[in-house]
């Protein structure tokens, strides 16, 4: 107490420009336990995926190598083992390395796919034959599953848990070194398991089944007033989110106490549900109308609803806490506490998309690392504001430098002279909503730069020298 009665009453000017750009950057970080991502773009007709970074979906041109063929959906992502999973038109699981573009064929004929929580890929083919990929290995099961599956999910121990509803339905909890094991159920709708596949919540007419999948315990009933249509439980496998037929929002259910504890007021009934990995928002689909309604999950409100198609892989929330969807022809990215655009993608609508924590290594990563998301909203007292590194006549050249800062995983874009003027073109990257955020990035860029402003001349930061351009 007595050292802070005797501390200084004023800060230096030094002092507290400083603490203003350090206030600036962190407000920049992502929220607690969220992580950087990228956003994986894959033509439905073929081709090399393209790469956009998350939030600004902004494209790296070259990030990803390899030729993939006509395509029907992802299965996902695998970020340490640098693999993407794909369905082709032909029924076959394709694996692309991500970091050396090579193509293989995991399995032919594959009918259903799924990614367990080790990231251990499961293919099952028309005979209910198993084939699996852990850490690069690919194994082929010695015993098939009794029939094709009508729902997989990974678990733990490399361990697979599927539906079957030849003839009379039955859970089959199966492993490679071990015959399957086979229990008969009673199944009327949807069913969703926890992350780790230890629990399935299997939907009736009058309620919800809580069946588990290690041990013996015996399966627990939760009668509900509706007929329960989607059901999906929370990251922690804690709480379980079910929609009902006819009764607007959501049930609750608490999968320890096995009764329903809550509920999620939304304007009307729902038919799907999407969770984000982290448990912060939850997507709800009405019943009726192409719409997403955006759920602020700790405080159970409703923060608004937004126009999109929902298919396999969007409306989802990527692992940096960006929203996206589909809007028309185009995808498009979203702050959910906020529902402010971030990003955009003009005719990107009718390829398939996935958000996943890998990054490519190198330059972009570092890029990513080192600076902050650029902020792409143009409202501001200050903004727009631009942190330009060059300006030239040249149109092509500047293409060029850009094209290089983007792969390095900069926001950069080429700014074309404004009519009647002979400017050039500028290079710059942004926009920011305030000179303190701009002067922060350029600082970081470690050669000179300038602070430009569209609407007035152009000012030069804090050590203005001759321009050059960066090797």
């Amino acid at each position: 107490m007595a050292l802070w009665g005797c501390r200084s009453q004023a800060s230096s000017p030094a002092s507290s420009s400083q603490l203003s750009v350090n206030q600036s950057v962190s407000q920049r970080k992502q929220p607690a336990g969220r992580e950087n991502g990228v956003l994986i773009r894959l033509a439905a007709r073929g081709g090399t995926p393209r790469l956009y970074r998350l939030p600004d979906l902004a494209e790296v041109p070259d990030a990803i190598r390899g030729r993939l063929p006509l395509l029907e959906g992802v299965v996902g992502v695998d970020p340490e083992a640098a693999y993407l999973y794909v369905r082709t038109t032909k029924g076959e699981l394709i694996a692309l390395d991500l970091e050396s573009g090579r193509v293989d064929t995991v399995a032919t004929a594959a009918e259903r796919a799924t990614l367990g929580p080790d990231m251990t890929l499961y293919a099952v083919d028309g005979k209910g034959r198993v084939i699996s990929v852990a850490r690069r290995a690919r194994l082929a099961w010695p015993q098939p599953l009794g029939g094709v599956p009508r729902d997989v999910f990974g678990a733990t121990d490399q361990r697979l848990v599927a539906i079957v509803v030849q003839e009379r339905p039955k859970l089959i909890i199966a492993a490679a070194d071990q015959p399957p094991s086979t229990r008969i159920i009673a199944i009327g709708g949807d069913v969703g398991a926890t992350r780790w596949g230890d629990l399935l919540a299997v939907a009736s007419d009058t309620g919800v089944t809580l069946l588990s999948t290690v041990g013996r315990r015996e399966p627990a009933f939760v009668p509900l007033p509706d007929h329960p249509r989607a059901v999906v439980f929370s990251p922690s496998g804690h709480r379980l989110y079910v929609a009902q037929r006819t009764a607007p929002g959501l049930a609750v259910i608490d999968r320890f106490a096995h009764q329903e504890i809550d509920g999620v007021a939304l304007p009307g009934p729902a038919s799907t549900i999407r969770l984000d990995p982290f448990g912060r928002w939850l997507l709800a689909r009405p019943t009726m109308g192409d719409t997403a309604w955006i759920v602020d999950l700790p405080i159970k409100s409703l923060r608004g609803a937004l126009p999109t198609s929902w298919r396999g892989d969007l409306p989802t929330v990527a692992p940096d806490g960006s929203l996206l969807l589909r809007q028309g022809q185009d995808i498009v990215a979203y702050r959910p506490d906020s529902l402010l655009q971030t990003g955009r993608v003009a005719g990107g609508a009718g390829d398939l998309w996935i958000a996943t924590r890998w990054t490519p290594r190198g330059g972009y990563h570092g890029a990513m690392a080192a600076l902050p998301q650029a902020a792409t909203d143009s409202a501001g007292p200050e903004g727009p504001l631009y942190v330009q590194v060059s300006v030239s006549q040249n149109q092509g050249w500047s293409e060029e430098m850009a094209q290089q800062l983007s792969r390095a995983g900069l926001a950069a874009r080429v700014l074309p002279p404004q009519a009647g003027s002979d400017e050039g073109y500028r290079v710059v990257l942004g926009p920011y909503l305030t000179r303190t955020q701009a002067e922060a990035i350029g600082r970081k860029l470690g050669r000179p730069f300038w602070i430009y402003q569209p609407t007035t001349p152009s000012r030069p930061g804090p050590t203005p020298q001759a321009q050059t351009p960066i090797q």
